[in-house]
């Protein structure tokens, strides 16, 4: 740890206690996931971690047009929202500036003061200064969680606005009944499909992994970039994960891989066939019913599904946890904008 009232700056993400998302095996699989140039900032006892972002990237959520101003299909957003981003005032640019998040969309204060409101508070005062004297025109605590640090914030002069639903679920939450006869129904028509549930401990990707993942990465506009698919799958199977597998004869056709951390699956990956018939009710099965089934037997209390599709995540029995950002103009000029956007966000119920 840095010398008491010393700020460390430290280039790249170094690992620290806490979820899955600060830990070396993750860090390491999403090398590079926000692009820029990324630190860990430590002080008195608390870390955080942040990336000086040089460039608009759009659509992604973290980049501050794309969440602050723009109709974004993956946040929740109210009707209301949508309507206003729709029509609102034009973009003034905010390049270069600091996303404060982990590469798992969460901000996390952690190190043995990362409950310490003072500490984390003289943390984020340093990180403020140090983004002021580069220049830099921005400061966003992107998707946080924890009450010190969004106290912290608060009183430091960020705006806080409300942003995302991180979807968690108690293993064994009972479905309501016209969702529980649907997932009978589901797990019926795979099984007269002659689809095989099943779960397995696994250390790297089994055959079929990475073509589904590509296939679905291309299907929802992202890259097909085969070998950085296979690279990740690679690193974030090489500690031990479990696979919730479908497969028909030989061919796996959906998947949900989870990595087990500190009593919670994370949910990390996900992909099925949509080529092929019988693979249409593998999503659930292999991502929620079967997990949930498989965890109350191993004693798990928690599992960790992120972001995005929260309509779904809460049918299957999720709690939508919310997800703040906090944004600091060091530019005046995008001041307005912020608080603009604080009066007109809310999130879909």
């Amino acid at each position: 740890m840095p010398a008491e009232g010393v700020m460390r700056v430290t280039a790249g993400f170094l690992p620290a206690e806490g979820p899955l998302f600060s830990s070396g095996r993750w860090l390491a699989a999403m090398d590079g996931r926000v692009p820029g140039l990324p630190y860990t900032f430590e002080r008195g006892g608390a870390i955080l971690h942040g990336t000086v972002v040089e460039r608009e990237r759009p659509g992604e959520v973290f980049d501050l047009r794309h969440i602050l101003t723009d109709d974004t299909p993956q946040l929740p957003l109210a009707g209301a929202t949508r309507a206003a981003r729709a029509g609102g005032p034009a973009w003034p640019g905010c390049t270069p500036y600091l996303v404060v998040m982990l590469p798992g969309y969460e901000c996390h204060a952690l190190g043995p003061a990362g409950d310490d409101a003072g500490a984390v508070a003289d943390l984020v005062a340093e990180i403020v200064a140090w983004a002021h004297a580069r220049g830099l025109r921005a400061v966003a605590f992107l998707y946080t969680r924890g009450r010190a640090l969004e106290r912290a914030l608060e009183e430091g002069g960020f705006t806080g606005i409300p942003m995302s639903y991180s979807c968690e679920l108690v293993p064994g939450t009972p479905l309501p009944a016209h969702r529980a006869s649907e997932a009978r129904r589901e797990m019926r028509r795979l099984a007269e499909a002659g689809v095989r549930l099943r779960m397995s401990d696994i250390s790297r990707p089994v055959p079929g992994m990475v073509d589904l993942k590509c296939a679905h990465s291309q299907k929802y506009g992202g890259g097909t970039d085969r070998e950085a698919c296979t690279r990740r799958l690679e690193a974030l199977c090489a500690g031990g994960a479990l696979l919730f597998s479908a497969e028909l004869d030989d061919r796996l056709l959906g998947y949900g891989l989870f990595v087990a951390h500190r009593g919670t699956w994370y949910a990390v990956s996900t992909a099925m066939a949509y080529d092929a018939a019988p693979a249409k009710h593998t999503y659930f099965a292999t991502v929620f019913y079967e997990p949930s089934r498989h965890a109350v037997q191993a004693g798990v209390t928690r599992l960790h599904y992120g972001h995005g599709s929260w309509r779904a995540k809460l049918a299957r029995g999720c709690e939508a946890v919310e997800m703040p950002v906090w944004v600091l103009a060091l530019d005046p000029e995008l001041k307005p904008m912020i608080e603009w956007s604080a009066r007109t966000t809310a999130l879909s119920a």
